[in-house]
């Protein structure tokens, strides 16, 4: 498969669904001159056909944003379950 002008082959560690909502943790090389390489990601779309966007999109239904640090990427996987959840204000 092909990888469409910025995308990246994406890597899931874990995932996730919370009313309806898939949210997604996991690597990916973002070649976007940037060392970040961990992804989280939320919304029916967030990955497609295995293929995640490689620069950092926002919104309540849908988006994907990369980290360089791990811990920081699977910290922010938890709080987007909480906020999703309605854990969190």
């Amino acid at each position: 498969m092909d990888n469409l002008c910025g995308t990246t082959k994406a890597h899931v560690f874990e995932s996730t669904e919370i009313n309806g909502t898939p949210i997604y943790f996991g690597s990916g090389v973002n070649p976007v001159n940037s060392p970040a390489q961990y992804f989280v990601a939320w919304g029916k779309e967030a990955l497609v056909g295995g293929l995640i966007h490689t620069y950092n999109t926002k919104s309540p239904e849908q988006g994907a944003e990369w980290f360089v640090d791990e811990d920081e990427a699977e910290a922010k996987y938890i709080k987007i379950q909480k906020l999703l959840a309605g854990c969190l204000l």
